[in-house]
């Protein structure tokens, strides 16, 4: 008998937003939030007899929902997410001859435009049968990425759906063979180029993306989802006070580049597995240091993420042993 913790999210990309596809990849999610949203209309008029509201004056419309998949970073696999989170995508790319190779993700002017059959099995209490439900349109709206120094690099995607149903069978949880997520331990930060001691990160976005995309079409599903304000992207490293370096970037309000990098072990050669997350123009929102009774003083540091317009505003390269997203 299945028990709670088999319950399993599974992923397939599609072709054709809201046109479910065959689920091909499945990740670790840390939670369940995938709730399907109704509407419910009802007519009310003046009617001698009323007791209560009627029954056949009400209707239910389907609007499809919202999910969040959270998961830990692992050094495979990341690929086939990422490329809804940013916009444009170029590799895998094997590096020489080595069993090594490299994505790159970046921000752009147009949106990510993919989308996800996303499979949410849950287990029923007692029973203990899998229950699949299945959701259309997936499409990924916001993220946020963060580190500390008690776990794993943490990554949450935010979704939109389009549809769910429950009549797609069961698939088949496939995960990256031998993969492990990245520790904090592998992580480093660099502000305006040099090494800075950080003990927390996070990294959020918001793609900007209109999710109520609904016409008098005959049909109560959306339309897939595009981009309709200016994406934004915030952070933060949150560190001791070492010094006032980071207190007069922010005074002077300098333009500076900030990286995170996460370097696992080696895959071959010169090659490890890698995440490395370059933010080209950076531009602090503070605050000032904080002293306590009862710690260290401490700099906490949150960031806008700009562009300059050439340079990219947010790259993430990845090296893996993936040879495909």
């Amino acid at each position: 008998m299945a028990s709670n913790l088999d319950t399993a999210i599974l992923l397939g990309k599609e072709t054709t937003y809201g046109t479910p596809v065959a689920l091909t990849n499945a990740y670790e999610g840390k939670a369940d939030s995938w709730k399907r949203e109704t509407q419910i209309l009802e007519s009310l008029g003046f009617r001698a007899g009323y007791q209560a509201r009627r029954s056949d004056r009400r209707t239910v419309v389907n609007m499809g929902g919202t999910g969040t998949l959270e998961f830990d970073l692992l050094n495979m696999g990341f690929g086939f997410v990422a490329q809804a989170m940013l916009g444009s995508v170029s590799g895998p790319t094997q590096e020489g001859a080595t069993t090594a190779y490299t994505s790159t993700f970046a921000t752009t002017a147009d949106d990510p435009g993919d989308s996800y059959t996303v499979q949410v099995q849950r287990v029923t209490a007692g029973t203990g049968s899998v229950e699949s439900f299945t959701h259309h349109g997936s499409t990924v709206t916001g993220w946020q990425l963060s580190q500390d120094t008690s776990g794993y690099a943490s990554l949450s995607l935010d979704f939109d759906f389009e549809d769910v149903e429950t009549v797609t069978a069961d698939g088949t949880a496939v995960y990256p063979a031998n993969a492990t997520p990245f520790d904090w331990t592998q992580c480093a930060v660099t502000v305006d180029s040099v090494a800075t001691d950080v003990q927390e990160l996070s990294l959020d976005a918001d793609l900007g993306l209109n999710v109520d995309r609904r016409f008098l079409k005959g049909s109560a599903l959306k339309s897939r989802p595009v981009r309709s304000a200016i994406p934004t992207f915030s952070g933060s490293i949150n560190s001791e006070f070492a010094s006032t370096t980071l207190y007069d970037h922010w005074v002077a309000d300098d333009i500076i580049p900030i990286t995170f990098t996460w370097t696992g072990v080696n895959i071959e050669g010169a090659f490890d597995y890698e995440l490395v997350v370059t933010m080209a123009n950076c531009q602090f929102t503070g605050e000032s240091p904080e002293a306590s009774v009862e710690d260290l003083a401490a700099q906490p540091m949150a960031f806008d993420v700009l562009y300059d317009g050439s340079t990219d505003a947010v790259v993430m390269t990845y090296t893996s042993t993936d040879t495909s997203l």
